[in-house]
């Protein structure tokens, strides 16, 4: 091997200078890169699967606020139709009290017309006993003694009262 220029000291101190940089080397470099890498690589994965997660989520967000929506809208619809209900329960309520109402006035105003008729009547037939007294005074007076007129006076004011 000498022959060749290679000497075996140096060809071994120059292999055991070689193992101890690759161990030297293996242990401050390649491991505390691997390290690296592998936080790395967790840490992409980990993004991916955050990003997915949080894509799932969304995606439940959504339907979860197209569901909120629908029954939002179906609640709205039912307040209206409700309300719509409501009014027309409330408009008919008025027109019955309108048209009982209405009633109550034309009966009292009958009862009053009545009332008023009869206390009409009643001062009619007073008057005609006054104006029939007064009458048969006149004709009596000047054929028939005053105790004859008063009797048939009597008599005949009790058939009228009775009228």
């Amino acid at each position: 091997m000498e022959a060749l220029g290679i000497e075996p000291k140096l060809l071994i101190a120059q292999v055991v200078n070689f193992f101890i940089i690759v161990v030297v080397l293996q242990a401050l470099l390649y491991k505390p890169i691997l390290t690296i890498l592998n936080k790395r690589k967790k840490e992409i994965e980990d993004g991916l699967n955050y990003t997915e997660n949080m894509r799932k989520e969304n995606e439940k967000s959504e339907e979860k606020k197209a569901q909120m929506i629908k029954e939002a809208r179906q609640e709205g619809q039912r307040i209206i139709e409700e309300a719509q209900k409501d009014a027309k329960n409330e408009a008919k309520k008025i027109l019955e009290e309108t048209k009982k109402s209405i009633a109550d006035m034309l009966s009292k105003g009958r009862a009053t017309l009545t009332e008023e008729r009869e206390a009409m009547l009643t001062q009619v037939r007073k008057e005609a006993v006054k104006l029939a007294v007064r009458i048969a005074k006149q004709l009596l007076s000047d054929s028939i003694s005053t105790e004859i007129q008063h009797k048939i006076l009597a008599k005949h004011m009790k058939e009228i009262e009775n009228v």
